[in-house]
């Protein structure tokens, strides 16, 4: 029995100390979302990515909101820094605006890849610098 009680101690400990507002990554993640500055409406069809303009400018710090939409198959929404790394990436389901809210922490030119495998041209869905920070 006293196992027990020390059990639900440390998942109450756990929980308070990763659920707390105190805690940096959940600070607005948990318990409000920043509204963002701009938001980008991307469709997604036939293995292309339509931009709303050719490149897309956002201030460091600024929270972003990406909405994307696939007009046909899944397809995945990924971003990636020069060197390759990814910064972020959702899967884009087909007839549901999916959308996530962003704060980019570093200047830079960023590159929206597929990260879902949706056919054989998938290897073309590739739009480098669409995403500038400064």
């Amino acid at each position: 029995m006293r196992w027990l009680l020390v059990l639900v101690a440390v998942a109450v400990v756990v929980n308070a100390v990763t659920l707390s507002p105190l805690v940096p990554w959940q600070s607005w993640r948990l318990w409000s979302e920043p509204a963002p500055a701009q938001e980008f409406f991307i469709t997604v069809k036939d293995y292309t990515f339509h931009l709303p303009s050719e490149k897309m400018y956002v201030d460091v710090g600024e929270p972003v909101k990406f909405t994307v939409t696939s007009e046909d198959v899944t397809y995945g929404f990924g971003v990636f820094r020069e060197d390759g790394s990814m910064v972020f990436q959702m899967q884009v389901l087909p007839g549901y605006n999916n959308s996530i809210v962003w704060v980019f922490d570093q200047p830079g030119s960023y590159t929206i890849r597929s990260t879902e495998y949706s056919g054989p041209n998938n290897y073309l869905m590739v739009v480098q610098g669409a995403i500038v920070v400064r």
